[in-house]
């Protein structure tokens, strides 16, 4: 969207709405949102499309990759996440409760001169179909992903198993680095 130099653009008024910009920016895009209106609009449809990937986020429609940091704030907040740890080459048992509101796999992995990460699922409910995450952003030193899954979609499925693969991707093609295996159980999990 291109808006004349008298307007804030875009992404200065997305800067905006995350707090991100100075004083002196926020002071101006403050003082111009009052006269104008078409930016007021423009502003409106950022506020609108926020409150849309945080209820679809909330609703575990969409799949997300997290920081250790987002996760220990979502459980401090009170909201039930359940977790499960798994080293390359491993599998889990897992099911998930009723009251669960977010489902996060925790996949170590050797990170190190990785530049690009894909992740690629195979689902035991849908033989030959896979489903890509490509670009996945990722902490090298840290050597886990975090990935939130679709838990609404979890949720409606019976039992199944998942077949998860990191794959390194550069300029020589792709790499798998880590395989996991998930052995869902329908149902809530054993107390």
């Amino acid at each position: 969207m291109t808006r004349a130099a008298t307007h804030p653009d875009w992404q200065a008024l997305v800067d905006y709405w995350l707090g991100d910009t100075d004083a002196a920016a926020t002071e101006a895009i403050d003082e111009h949102l009052l006269r104008c209106d078409d930016c007021g609009a423009v502003f409106d449809e950022i506020v609108a499309l926020a409150r849309g990937v945080r209820d679809a986020f909330s609703r575990g429609l969409v799949p997300s990759v997290l920081t250790p940091d987002l996760v220990a704030r979502v459980k401090a907040s009170g909201r039930r996440v359940r977790e499960y740890a798994v080293p390359p080459g491993g599998s889990v048992q897992c099911a998930v409760a009723p009251d669960d509101e977010l489902l996060v796999s925790r996949l170590r992995a050797p990170l190190a001169g990785v530049r690009r990460l894909d992740a690629l699922f195979s689902v035991s409910v849908a033989p030959g179909e896979e489903q890509r995450l490509q670009d996945l952003p990722f902490d090298a030193k840290a050597g886990e992903l975090l990935l939130a899954h679709k838990l609404a979609e979890v949720r409606r499925l019976p039992s199944h198993d998942v077949t998860l693969r990191l794959l390194s991707v550069d300029d020589a093609g792709e790499r798998e680095i880590a395989r996991y295996t998930f052995h869902h159980r329908a149902g809530a999990p054993p107390a």
